[in-house]
């Protein structure tokens, strides 16, 4: 009996989850980074050879594997999808295969039917797909346009009320502090020096974010503006493409590390799109995005 296979390959480590003919789940592993964007060649051969030896030593070995999805971000970039096929062939993998973004392959796991997925972790987006199999979406262009509501958003805000408490412009913050304690300095010009400086990029500045929960706590005013100004940028992420795609009822999962670690932003997230779309269905991710390419692997090649 043939069994099915999906890998989501992350930049830190790649979920590996097979599932049998019925859809019903026969194994799952984690292994290292596979994301080709930003990851060196021979950590990703390594990654994908642990992955089929996997495989290999499940039912039948890899005669026994129906069809297999890995997911991934950046996958419109041919020379990855070449480097991911150049990397299977030599760990000797030859059975189908099909290359999707990591986007399909977490939609496909989070979600039973038409619905969505609103995404908040170091960037922002909503991808879904309505009942008559059509994707939709909103968001998702970047940090240096976008990106509301997301881990980098918090972290850039949370610098802004700083220098704005610094000046007058805003009241007064117990981000400050906590900001000049995080960075090692002393006043706004360190936080200038440190944000220009060549190795501060988006994923420092979402480093940050965790500081707002602290202040939350605390009622800081500064603070507590940042976190509803997220709820509403999510949630108008997730009305626009819900609303552009003509959506009635459906499921709108939450993912990311800001619905998870910033119980306020859910809060508010979760009233706000009760309130615009009444019949939408707020939810926590059902499973796994390697459960989803396992899916998807299954409906793509499985013969009945």
């Amino acid at each position: 009996m043939k069994w099915y296979c999906g890998w989501d390959g992350g930049g830190t480590k790649t979920g590996v989850c097979a599932l049998d003919a019925s859809g019903a789940p026969l194994a799952e592993a984690v292994f290292g980074p596979l994301n080709p964007n930003g990851t060196a060649r021979e950590t990703i051969e390594k990654t994908v050879g642990d992955c089929v030896r996997f495989m290999d030593g499940l039912s039948g070995g890899l005669d026994g594997c129906g069809g297999l999805v890995i997911g991934f971000a950046g996958v419109s970039n041919a020379r990855a999808g070449e480097m991911i096929g150049e990397c299977l062939k030599k760990s000797g993998y030859s059975g189908p295969a099909r290359l999707l973004g990591d986007q399909e392959i977490a939609l496909a796991g989070a979600v039973e039917g038409p619905g969505c997925i609103l995404i908040a972790g170091t960037g922002s987006v909503c991808f879904g797909r309505d009942a008559r199999g059509n994707t939709f979406r909103s968001g998702g262009y970047g940090y240096l346009i976008d990106d509301g509501g997301s881990g980098y958003a918090l972290g850039r805000d949370i610098l802004t009320a700083v220098v704005r408490a610094s000046d007058g412009r805003g009241p007064r913050t117990c981000l400050t502090q906590a900001v000049y304690e995080r960075l090692g300095v002393d006043g706004t010009g360190g936080i200038i020096t440190w944000l220009y400086a060549p190795g501060t990029g988006k994923k420092q500045i979402a480093a940050l974010a965790p500081l707002l929960l602290p202040a939350v706590q605390a009622g800081d005013e500064a603070a507590c503006a940042i976190a509803r100004r997220a709820a509403e940028e999510l949630g108008a992420l997730a009305v626009a493409a819900w609303t552009k795609a003509g959506m009635t009822d459906g499921e709108i999962a939450l993912l990311g590390s800001i619905p998870e670690h910033y119980p306020m932003i859910r809060r508010a997230l979760c009233e706000r799109l009760r309130e615009k779309l009444p019949l939408a269905r707020v939810i926590s991710p059902r499973g796994t995005a390697a459960l989803g390419a396992a899916r998807l692997a299954l409906q793509a090649f499985s013969p009945s």
